[in-house]
């Protein structure tokens, strides 16, 4: 007979009531068809936790063909389990271990309600929105003043993951799978820019948001100004986080590009788990930051995305459009883009140089450039207090003045 949760129970048969207490607080409007297999390792147990048909099973032991193992210690779980913690601040933390599918070990929290209290809008959601007719899987969470946030290539929304608890305190969050990545449908299409700017603002119509400031990290953040550019009444301010612009250096390594046809991405070819991890490491100026099982994580998730041809495709795509756009015509453009404008460049990047956030910052009419020392190409990891002081310094000198009351008699 299992021990009820509570004073005097052990920690093995707490942790074991609550796993067992999972399909009743099973999200059964939060599952959009999902089928899918976790097994769960929480100390010296281990279960095996199933979605199908809607409903949730869970059986003791290893699962059987487990899309997603996730590895932690009984105060952790317990943590996670009441929703004190996301399963992505423990795994910033070290505190947990992941291996196969991320995106179903972050959506893994968002199908059952927290133990013992109601969900808040802070608790993170996971949707599919149907955007220009195309599937986009979507972040949402929080409340208060809308801001979009973009990742990069290759990338997919979890990248945005240390932010998020903060941000969503002050502000609702729509954090999208771009197409052709993550698990967001990838079309047979042309990647421009001006194509997922397209898609971005059918996304804001259907979750309700008519204009919200925009966060855009490397693709993301060219993505952005295109979205300033091309509608500018949905954009009140951008934020740029080491965006890919014209002018890179490796635009002439990859010239080949200017001629490499995005059909070449249905070719199969071979990815070494070891290749990812030096690529992604390359991003940071100090990669002791993450674990290195973290590491593994995602060069692992970059593989799984990429065996679809349709997503080898998206990416091509994309990145011949970054690598051969020309400079001085998208320069030139920015003039037009009026809203307040945040650049913020690791000074430590290896990718897009500092010297194009300078440039960048001075074709934008009102923008502030910032740069961070010893940080690389994705600040949100790396310096992660310090991009979050910058983004709400620079949302909070935006914010309209309160209006005094009158102290007249």
């Amino acid at each position: 007979m299992s021990v009820r949760p509570g004073r005097g129970a052990a920690p093995q048969d707490t942790v074991r009531d609550r796993v067992y207490s999972l399909p009743k607080r099973f999200r059964r409007e939060s599952v959009n068809g999902l089928v899918a297999q976790w097994e769960l390792r929480v100390g010296s147990q281990t279960f095996a936790i199933s979605v199908t048909d809607h409903a949730c099973m869970v059986a003791d032991g290893p699962s059987p063909a487990p899309e997603t193992i996730v590895t932690t210690e009984p105060e952790t779980w317990l943590a996670i389990d009441e929703g004190r913690i996301t399963g992505g601040q423990a795994f910033l933390e070290k505190r947990l271990v992941l291996q196969g599918n991320l995106d179903l070990a972050v959506r893994m929290q968002t199908l059952f309600r927290p133990y013992r209290r109601a969900r808040h809008l802070s608790d993170l959601d996971q949707v599919e929105v149907e955007a220009d007719g195309l599937r986009i899987s979507t972040y949402l969470q929080g409340k208060g003043d809308p801001l979009l946030l973009l990742h990069g290539l290759g990338g997919t929304k979890i990248t945005w993951f240390p932010l998020l608890p903060e941000l969503a305190e002050r502000h609702r969050l729509i954090v999208p799978d771009l197409p052709g990545h993550g698990e967001s449908e990838k079309p047979r299409e042309d990647y421009t820019p001006r194509f997922y700017a397209r898609v971005l603002r059918h996304l804001m119509d259907e979750v309700g948001v008519d204009k919200a400031a925009v966060i855009g990290n490397s693709l993301g953040g060219r993505i952005t100004l295109e979205l300033a550019l091309r509608s500018p009444s949905r954009v009140s301010s951008l934020i740029l986080l080491d965006p890919s612009v014209p002018g890179l250096r490796w635009r002439y390594v990859f010239g080949f590009t200017r001629v490499f046809p995005t059909e070449l991405g249905a070719v199969p070819f071979m990815v070494r788990e070891r290749w990812m991890r030096a690529i992604i490491r390359r991003l940071f100026a100090h990669p002791e930051v993450l674990s290195d099982e973290a590491f593994a994580a995602g060069a692992s998730e970059f593989i799984r995305i990429y065996r679809d041809p349709a997503a080898r495709m998206a990416f091509f795509s994309s990145l011949r459009h970054i690598l051969t756009e020309p400079p001085e015509q998208f320069f030139g453009t920015l003039r037009r883009i009026k809203q307040p404008t945040l650049v913020l460049f690791g000074d430590d990047d290896r990718l897009v140089p500092p010297r194009l956030g300078v440039r960048l910052a001075q074709h934008l009419p009102n923008s502030t450039f910032m740069v961070l020392p010893g940080v690389g190409h994705v600040p949100q990891f790396e310096a992660t207090r310090e991009t979050l002081d910058a983004i709400d310094g620079f949302l909070a000198s935006q914010a309209p003045p309160r209006r005094r009351r009158s102290t007249a008699p």
